[in-house]
């Protein structure tokens, strides 16, 4: 187990000041004993056959029948921030787990892009983001293949960056499909620069960060599936962003420590079946967090179709326009909550029934639930206090629930989201 657990920290909130001298001789005296790492400079390992992001190396496939064969998975690491220990242990895990067998144009391709900081509290070290290959040899042993980097002016939380990344992968490595673990911190559907709130990515060194509407214009090809190792993005308003680039999504609706997914599985579930087993991704997740104690026993999952959130966009459009007076007036301790730190993210279901004269009303928004949510999971509690009594599987902003001056600022901002023009959730009455 990762020792970050022991220090309850979370994949949201930037927690410089909570981490004591103490725990610095502890991480000094455990860094040595951790597991062999895959690489002996930032990530752990000396990456073979360095280029620049301008030439292409060995390996590349170019446009033929093999790119009907093979899959991609890129692992986005975004950890230029106090993650940064717990994401490198994270690609070890994947070092030494499932990985695709030799390097030639009919294999399935597994790709890091890593940009982490030199430690969790040095942000001032220029270091240069890298995109690896990883694969293991005819003699089964991990290769790290560093196929491009880029300048130490490049931020990992820059939508720029995601965006020729993927640009990068999708031209040089044609695939049947591509999947993507998007891991760092986050903060759903919130702004970026929105006080104490991350959105997605979190880049200490130039205090960058990504709006999801970014992200999601980002996103140059469809992706057969987005898994997000980051907390509170399982809500409506970042599912429907990505409906059109993206087929599956897995997230979580409460914080996710920093332990993050189950990586020394994850490249077996994703690539070493056909269809990936997203579904065993999550349950990994669940259950790993299941079995310990206290506050650590802590997970909300869920799997979604983003081909059925047209279906719940009209469904929940229909109790909308019944309702639209009321939404205002909705007690939010009468709705469950998803995080217990912030009044921001709420059981979308469950603001929904609060709304619908009765079951009959409601029952169109379920069975077009039960068509976009593939599998859903959590623990009775999140972080040893919320009790979790109901979840639908998806998070929803509740106006009403924050100060008046917050509530106009977010619900402002809230009117663009692509979800918000499809439902008229809150334009009608703000």
């Amino acid at each position: 187990m990762k020792f970050f657990k022991n220090f309850y920290f979370c994949r949201l909130y930037r927690m410089d000041m909570d981490m004591t001298a103490i725990h610095k001789w502890i991480i000094a005296l455990l860094l040595p004993l951790m597991a062999v790492s895959c690489s002996d400079d930032i990530l752990g390992v000396g990456y073979r056959n360095p280029r620049n992001r301008y030439n292409s190396g060995t390996g590349i496939a170019g446009r033929n029948p093999t790119e009907n064969m093979r899959r991609t998975l890129l692992l986005y690491s975004a950890g230029y921030n106090n993650l940064s220990s717990a994401l490198r242990e994270d690609i070890d895990d994947i070092c030494n787990g499932y990985l695709p067998e030799g390097n030639y144009g009919y294999c399935d391709n597994m790709f890091i892009f890593a940009h982490h900081s030199v430690s969790d509290r040095d942000y001032n070290t220029p270091v240069r983001p890298c995109l690896i290959k990883v694969y293991r040899n005819r003699d089964m042993e991990t290769v790290m293949d560093t196929v491009a980097f880029w300048s130490t002016e490049t931020s990992a939380a820059d939508a720029g960056t995601l965006r020729e990344v993927l640009e990068y992968v999708r031209d040089n490595y044609p695939s049947k499909e591509y999947g993507m673990i998007f891991s760092s911190h986050a903060t759903g559907w919130l702004p970026s620069g929105f006080p104490l709130e991350k959105s997605i990515g979190a880049d200490y060194g130039n205090d960058m960060e990504m709006d999801i509407k970014d992200f999601a214009a980002a996103i140059p090809m469809k992706m057969e599936y987005i898994i997000f190792d980051a907390c509170l993005v399982g809500g409506i308003e970042l599912a429907y962003e990505l409906k059109d680039v993206c087929s599956r999504l897995v997230f979580s609706s409460e914080e996710i420590l920093a332990d993050g997914m189950v990586y020394t599985d994850i490249v077996k579930r994703l690539l070493g079946n056909d269809p990936s087993d997203l579904e065993g991704v999550a349950l990994d997740y669940f259950n790993h967090y299941n079995s310990l104690q206290g506050t650590y026993r802590s997970a909300l999952v869920s799997v979604v179709d983003c081909s059925g959130l047209d279906g719940l966009a009209d469904a929940c459009k229909e109790i909308f326009s019944r309702h639209k007076g009321q939404i205002p007036g909705i007690n939010p301790n009468e709705v469950q909550r998803l995080n217990f730190r912030t009044y921001k993210f709420y059981d979308l279901r469950d603001i929904v029934a609060h709304l619908a004269d009765n079951e009959d009303e409601l029952a169109p928004v379920d069975a077009a639930l039960e068509k976009c949510i593939d599998f859903k999971a959590h623990t009775d509690y999140t972080l040893g206090s919320l009790k979790i009594n109901t979840f639908s599987g998806l998070s929803m902003y509740l106006p009403g629930a924050l100060s008046e001056s917050t509530e106009e600022y977010l619900s402002g901002y809230y009117k663009d989201f692509l979800w918000n023009r499809a439902t008229g959730y809150i334009s009608d009455y703000l």
